[in-house]
């Protein structure tokens, strides 16, 4: 290009000795023009060329590239490169934005509980509002922060704050094998539950009668293993947290220790293994659903038995089975849950030995409809020992009956509609019972009939 407009100037300069003096003037300071115009360009062109070669030098060379056969046609002549290069760019060369990642989800929904349950005017709410932001620090390295602008339709009592909030680094082996570890405040890596309990991943509105989760400070490593040639990895979690259920405070010098086994053992089971020993705590930070692990009586002035202990320790085992299976040409699942808990008190008097299960048959009915039943329930059994079991958030078992409660049972029958993989409109009906030891002066009545709709969306 260079070279024509050169040759172009040549040519005027030259070309056409008749031309008036007044034009031959104005051609005469056109080719001044142009030439400035050249060099300029000759310049530019230099820079680029120079800017190409240090960003190409710069780039790793590919130690996995192979050659052309001599069968395949050679196109590489035809290659057209870029100044800059569209792989993935260093998170210091890309603008801010494109190092943040922004998802979350939000349910509304209408709900009746039952004159003795604590939704029994077909209330309209927001049930669950919850962002999610994970910035990219470095290679293999976020920072990630859930905001909880509404938790579980509690907006007299709760106000916008954080759940889990940490430092992830993804990748903290220099060998083969992979080892990611979270620092923070995690979700505790207990059962399955905790996995699901959003509305947006929930297929029904409530949770089950246990709802085993929490959150609490602390590490975390997870990884994976090839175990018994299993179709998939082995995989593990291993945790060590506060175990008190105060923000960032510790009441006691003990650990809660998490450690969790899970994995596909064939295409169609899954099955996780989670043992959990909390050390000593005023209040523990893990919970069932509302119901922590603290001295017998605490926070209640009626209880038949109350401990003078400050602090208790527990331990925790759960297992869970889900079988995917195919009926009529319907896609499905049978989960299953068992798990079994001992709170240890320096008393023996008032320790509590807790059993719980759940079972849910699950049927997409179509690409846009399913259905499905859960059937849980989590106790003491024993007619003389109680427990405080609350069914969040929808039944209110901790204010009505304390620590009087030797079973709770909880029955949930749904039809679900997802048009599109960003909705899930829930509909649920079903019913709470509350069991209560022989001692108890509580009124026992289980008028909690639950219904509701619910509307969640993702994005």
């Amino acid at each position: 290009m260079r070279y024509f407009i050169i040759v172009l100037i040549l040519f005027f300069s030259v070309a056409k000795p008749s031309i008036a003096n007044d034009e031959t003037a104005h051609l005469t300071a056109l080719i001044k023009q142009l030439s400035m115009q050249v060099k300029a360009l000759t310049k530019r062109i230099d820079t680029l060329e120079a800017e190409k070669a240090q960003v190409q030098n710069s780039l790793p060379t590919p130690s996995n590239v192979t050659t052309q056969t001599s069968d395949m046609v050679d196109l590489s002549s035809d290659e057209f490169t870029t100044v800059i290069s569209d792989t993935s760019s260093h998170v210091l060369s890309n603008p801010w934005w494109k190092n943040i990642d922004i998802w979350g989800f939000g349910a509304v929904g209408a709900y009746n509980t039952g004159n003795d349950g604590t939704r029994d005017e077909w209330g309209f709410e927001i049930k669950e509002a919850t962002l999610f932001i994970e910035a990219n620090v470095w290679k293999d390295i976020d920072f990630f922060i859930e905001l909880q602008t509404n938790r579980l339709g509690s907006d007299d009592s709760k106000y916008v704050r954080t759940g889990e909030t940490y430092i992830h680094f993804r990748d903290i082996t220099t060998n083969n094998s992979h080892v990611g570890m979270k620092i923070g405040r995690i979700d505790i890596p207990f059962g399955e539950e905790y996995l699901w309990q959003d509305a947006i991943d929930n297929p029904l509105i409530t949770n089950s009668a246990s709802y085993p989760y929490g959150w609490d400070e602390g590490i975390l490593l997870y990884g994976d293993a090839e175990v018994l040639n299993w179709t998939e990895h082995l995989k593990w979690i291993l945790s060590v947290t506060d175990g008190t259920d105060q923000r960032s405070q510790e009441d006691h010098s003990n650990k809660a220790v998490n450690v969790k086994l899970y994995g596909d053992i064939s295409p169609d089971l899954y099955l996780s293994m989670s043992m959990m020993h909390n050390g000593s705590a005023a209040k523990s930070a893990f919970e069932f659903g509302g119901s922590h692990f603290e001295p017998l009586g605490s926070g209640s002035t009626d209880s038949p038995q109350v401990s003078d202990s400050a602090f208790v320790d527990s331990w925790l085992f759960e297992a869970n089975a889900k079988y995917l299976f195919e009926v009529i040409g319907h896609s499905g699942y049978l989960s299953l849950t068992y798990g079994n808990a001992k709170q240890d008190d320096d008393n023996n008097q008032y320790d509590r030995d807790l059993s719980w299960f759940s079972v849910e048959p699950y049927v997409q009915l179509s690409p846009a409809w399913y259905g499905l039943l859960r059937y849980s329930e989590i106790g003491t059994y024993d007619n003389n020992m109680g427990f405080h079991f609350d069914g969040k958030t929808f039944a209110g078992g901790n204010s009505d009956y304390g620590w009087d409660v030797k079973r709770f049972r909880r029955l949930g029958i749904g039809l679900g509609w997802t048009p599109n993989p960003r909705l899930k409109t829930k509909f649920e009906i079903g019913k709470d019972w509350f069991d209560l030891i022989d001692n108890s002066l509580k009124d026992d009545a289980n008028k909690r009939n639950f219904a509701g709709v619910e509307v969640a969306v993702g994005f």
